[in-house]
């Protein structure tokens, strides 16, 4: 069956969420009559209007999840690491050892950072402690993690390794678009991947996925946070 590339980010979340229900009728009807069994958390950009589309049809809450890569001092494009939310990091060893930095250039670019997730914490009036707050809404409970889509998976494994971390039920990836080697790696720690167009390629973009591809903004991602009926707004210190 040939795939028909998503009209929208917001759409390809609620074919998301038809995609779960089908694949799994279980977890599906536990979403409906038990959603506070359940929550979402989003990597913004991107992820922000999929998790939006999807909880809209699965009556979840959720919230953002910043990860960063960790940028090489010296190609500040390519990253040998990712740093999450709650400053959980994780490392690409083998590339970080063909890399060959010093201690000091491998800590300043880990504190670099860490201050750029907390500028965008900020910016998201997010910059309260968060661990009592997620310890109430992963402790237990299935976590859906979404994005727009996986390239390389590194993002996705540095925001499950944060998650394992308050002990979840399960952790489960939904994401609209990905290729097969990197579902195949998250499979590896995810409980589960929800993805409806998974490729077996070897030159992958998400954008392909798309017929409007573009950079949200992060006015975009304001607008959708402030009128959304699932995005958890207030935070208890």
């Amino acid at each position: 069956m040939k795939f028909i590339r998503y009209e929208t980010r917001f759409k390809a979340g609620e074919i998301l969420a038809n995609f779960v229900y089908d694949k799994n009728k279980t977890l599906g009807k536990l979403t409906i009559n038990e959603s506070d069994q359940f929550f979402c958390l989003a990597i913004p950009n991107g992820g922000v209007p999929v998790v939006e589309g999807f909880c809209s049809k699965l009556n979840i809450n959720y919230d953002i999840l910043i990860v960063r890569k960790i940028k090489i001092p010296y190609n500040t494009e390519a990253g040998f690491g990712s740093v999450a939310t709650d400053g959980t990091i994780l490392i690409n060893e083998p590339l970080l050892y063909r890399l060959n930095l010093s201690h000091k250039a491998i800590n300043d670019s880990i504190e670099l950072t860490k201050q750029e997730i907390n500028e965008r914490l900020k910016f998201y009036k997010r910059e309260l402690i968060l661990e009592k707050f997620y310890e109430e809404h992963i402790h237990n409970k299935y976590i859906f993690l979404l994005d727009d889509g996986l390239a390389s998976g590194f993002t996705m494994l540095a925001a499950i390794s944060m998650v394992r971390k308050y002990q979840p039920k399960k952790v489960l990836i939904a994401v609209p678009t990905a290729p097969l080697r990197t579902v195949t790696l998250i499979r590896e720690k995810a409980d589960d991947v929800y993805c409806p167009n998974i490729r077996e390629v070897l030159w992958f973009a998400v954008a392909d996925a798309y017929k409007n591809w573009y950079d949200v903004p992060e006015s975009e991602v304001l607008e959708i946070l402030n009128n959304s009926k699932y995005y958890v707004k207030n935070i208890q210190e």
